[in-house]
């Protein structure tokens, strides 16, 4: 208890920046939107309402999907087991076989990314190289400097059987080319840096480069102020949809946002 309530005051100091923050955020730790999303990750931010799966993509919920190493896993720097499952099963649903995956890790969830499509998709990973220089695009607080140890980006899925579907891309989201990328993609999942600037930045590019019935996956929507503030305004733009139990929100590019 001790650790969530150290993390719940980190979030507090570096996120609040006004008395209306101030309050909001004691009212959602007290009275959380959504009580299925643990202490410390709890629904705060965020004006979208939050949906079932099903009422999103009806017909979802006969999608199976398989989970490896479900129990070894960074419960801090990872999606939820729950999300996990969500974010495979709209893989499946989409029949996503083009995917680029933002914020790499230690590649559990590249693995399964990799797991759950068929033989001859692709999945596009990145993170920060081994030999980065320490610089990055925006200047931006030490708290959201989200980097890891470049020791283990990608470990999980070395030496896997699904190696072979996976592209490492090293670099930082913001400068990299996109263009380069073998895109458009069918899905694309966005859990790099929580820092406004790159939020709005690989939303961006992720709009671009996205397949015409492809969709747009983030993570941490709710949970940061910085990710949630950028994905409600893409939702004035395209349908943009919170899913319930889950951290994530999902965008359909396709869609304009309802009048």
């Amino acid at each position: 208890m001790a650790h969530l309530v150290t993390r719940s005051a980190k979030k507090f100091f570096r996120e609040v920046k006004s008395p209306g923050d101030a309050a909001r955020f004691c009212w959602r730790v007290l009275m959380p939107i959504d009580p299925r999303v643990r202490l410390g990750h709890g629904w705060i931010w965020g004006k979208l309402p939050r949906m079932e799966l099903s009422q999103v993509l009806p017909g979802i919920e006969s999608t199976s999907v398989l989970i490896l190493e479900a129990h070894n896993r960074n419960l801090v720097a990872t999606p939820m087991l729950e999300e996990t499952a969500v974010l495979l099963a709209i893989v499946k649903h989409v029949g996503a076989k083009k995917i680029f995956e933002l914020g790499t890790f230690d590649g559990s969830t590249t693995l399964n990314l990799a797991a759950n499509t068929p033989p001859d998709a692709k999945i596009i990973t990145l993170d920060l190289p081994p030999n980065w220089d320490g610089k990055l695009s925006f200047e931006m607080p030490k708290d959201f400097q989200n980097v890891p140890d470049t020791k283990i980006v990608g470990r999980r899925f070395h030496n896997t059987p699904h190696h072979g579907k996976i592209q490492q891309v090293l670099g930082d989201s913001a400068k990299i080319d996109w263009s380069e990328l073998p895109g458009p993609f069918d899905l694309i999942f966005i859990d790099a840096c929580h820092y406004y600037d790159y939020v709005v930045k690989d939303t961006q590019n992720a709009l671009k480069h996205i397949s015409p019935n492809g969709v747009i996956v983030w993570h941490d929507y709710g949970s940061f102020k910085d990710v949630s503030d950028a994905v409600d305004e893409t939702a004035a733009q395209i349908k943009v949809h919170a899913i319930a139990g889950t951290r994530l929100a999902v965008g359909f590019p396709g869609m304009k946002a309802a009048a």
